[in-house]
């Protein structure tokens, strides 16, 4: 049975045209995530590239934009940040490890990656919702992309939904704003914490990875083929994405290698798309 997590709603004492605080629901967080700044601060253990699937502490309006801050990445995964939304009241459903596709495959979530090259220490992305139901997301690095969110009623209220995966390490929500016919309404005042040279950069690759790294390096070539996996590209899931039982196998178009034989034929039939960056996958 699932354990429904309370709301927690912070008194607001700044004035009808705040949006009220914004931080990570501190009770509805992945397993591998630590929360700091007054819950503004998500950080991933770097050992994993997954269990860093984060919930805004409160429903947000349409066209209100979030912007938040890449503060810390480590190297030693592929991929990076995926954002999106849910109508799903976070702990009202079972916490899943990934965003994509654990969540994203059940109604009621969406989200999508961004690009690892827009996802580097000190980025800043705003996001938001707009009234067509589409996410939009813009960075100070000039990255802009809006994708209609599919089987998302934008009626109900609906969290944000922030995956610190692979490479993002950390990230920092920064608040937020809506501009109305009047006036712009923003969320509750914080204290601003600079990006400086300790908070935001580069982690050490661990160990275990880096050992990984070394015993693919060492393989014969007789193992090996020009469409083996890269070594950037390795994830501590050297299992099947889909059943996590058998070896991945298969390099898909879009460059990820995720699925064994037996799921991608599946997964290549019945949804056409890579698991985890939904790329069209050519027959």
């Amino acid at each position: 049975m699932t354990r429904k997590a309370k709301v927690t709603w912070r008194p607001c004492a700044c004035g009808k045209n705040c949006l009220g605080p914004l931080t990570f629901h501190p009770e509805v967080k992945g397993q591998h995530i630590k929360l700091s700044a007054g819950d503004r601060r998500a950080t991933r253990n770097p050992e994993s590239f997954r269990h860093g699937v984060t919930f805004s502490s409160r429903p947000l309006r349409i066209e209100e934009k979030v912007r938040m801050r890449v503060e810390r990445s480590v190297a030693g995964w592929h991929g990076a940040l995926r954002l999106g939304f849910t109508s799903v009241p976070p702990g009202s459903a079972p916490m899943r490890s990934l965003a994509i596709p654990d969540l994203t495959d059940r109604p009621g979530f969406w989200a999508t990656p961004v690009p690892v090259n827009f996802c580097s220490p000190r980025t800043e992305l705003t996001f938001w919702v707009t009234h067509t139901g589409c996410l939009r997301i813009q960075t100070d690095d000039g990255f802009e992309h809006q994708q209609k969110m599919l089987q998302l009623d934008t009626r109900k209220p609906i969290w944000a939904m922030i995956d610190v995966y692979g490479q993002t390490r950390a990230v920092l929500l920064l608040g937020s704003e809506k501009k109305t016919l009047f006036c712009m309404r923003r969320s509750c005042p914080v204290p601003e914490i600079r990006a400086t040279e300790e908070n935001c950069g580069y982690d050490q690759i661990p160990e275990e990875i880096l050992r990984k790294r070394m015993s693919i390096e060492l393989k014969p070539p007789s193992f090996q083929s020009s469409e083996d996996v890269r070594i950037d590209d390795l994830n501590d899931e050297e299992l099947c994405v889909v059943c996590y039982l058998e070896t991945a196998c298969v390099l898909l178009d879009c460059g990820h290698y995720c699925l064994c034989s037996q799921c991608a034929t599946r997964v290549i039939r019945d949804f056409g798309t890579c698991p985890l960056c939904r790329q069209c996958i050519r027959n």
